[in-house]
């Protein structure tokens, strides 16, 4: 089964609109404060003697933003034409100088050591190769620098959640059919290996999960099926936060080695 790709050009300008998809609100509002936040707090804790960002698979610059808010000079990627043009857009009325180019992660247009952080978000669950996605952006950071990174755990638990109840089963379906293709997801255990083998030491991994009992996810995604709620109010329903369980999704920060 082929993952479709293609959706994330057709967001076009609808990245940042209010009437986005649940697909983009979902994004916006439950999953980037979280893995920002994260981020954040432990990029502080380094001492990395610049602040230079690349975010690969940037979107419509969700993630690049809050970099850009917070100081940090970013570079975004992606593949999809019309997702940079908004990124581009939303940058320049927000007075936010962001460096956005149309590329992707199996060919980083960057020399060697160019860049403190590399961030890899809701992205490598949907590269065909994630060995040369990983290879590039150990290559493009600077010995020392810190590779960021979420993705998805292939589990029953992310099956039943991804795929199930997001796509499939239609009392509660919200993201187009092949968003996610369950055998694309990444044991924590594979990634760490591909890391590895590429001077990347991982130094964390910590889980993104709701707090929210099941039962009441699964009401608030039928009532968004009914539009009785917006988007927005239905990602705020689902309350994900930082969590000790990685049966669905996680996030983690790995360290490029000076000998590499």
């Amino acid at each position: 089964m082929r993952i479709n790709n293609e959706i994330y050009q057709a967001y076009g300008h609808g990245w940042w609109s209010e009437d986005a998809p649940f697909e983009v609100t979902s994004l916006r509002y439950c999953m980037n404060p979280v893995r920002y936040g994260y981020f954040k707090r432990k990029l502080e804790q380094l001492p990395l003697p610049d602040k230079t960002v690349l975010d690969v698979g940037c979107g419509g610059g969700f993630l690049a933003e809050k970099f850009a808010e917070d100081g940090y000079a970013v570079t975004g990627i992606d593949p999809a034409t019309r997702s940079i043009e908004a990124a581009r857009k939303h940058a320049a009325d927000n007075n936010l100088e962001i460096d956005y180019r149309v590329g992707k992660g199996e060919a980083l247009p960057f020399p060697d050591g160019s860049f403190d952080i590399v961030a890899c978000c809701d992205v490598l669950e949907h590269v065909d190769d994630l060995g040369r996605v990983i290879n590039e952006a150990a290559r493009t950071l600077k010995a020392g620098g810190v590779f960021c990174y979420d993705t998805v755990n292939r589990t029953w638990w992310s099956k039943i959640a991804l795929i199930k109840v997001s796509q499939e089963w239609a009392f509660t379906r919200w993201a187009q059919p092949d968003t996610h293709v369950w055998e694309k997801f990444i044991k924590p255990a594979e990634l760490i290996a591909v890391m590895n083998r590429f001077g990347l030491a991982n130094r964390e991994l910590t889980g993104i999960a709701s707090g929210k009992n099941p039962l009441a996810i699964l009401a608030s995604l039928r009532i968004l099926r009914k539009k009785r709620l917006s988007d927005r109010e239905t990602a705020a329903t689902l309350a994900l936060c930082e969590s000790k369980d990685l049966r669905i999704s996680y996030m983690g920060y790995a360290i490029k080695n000076s000998t590499v």
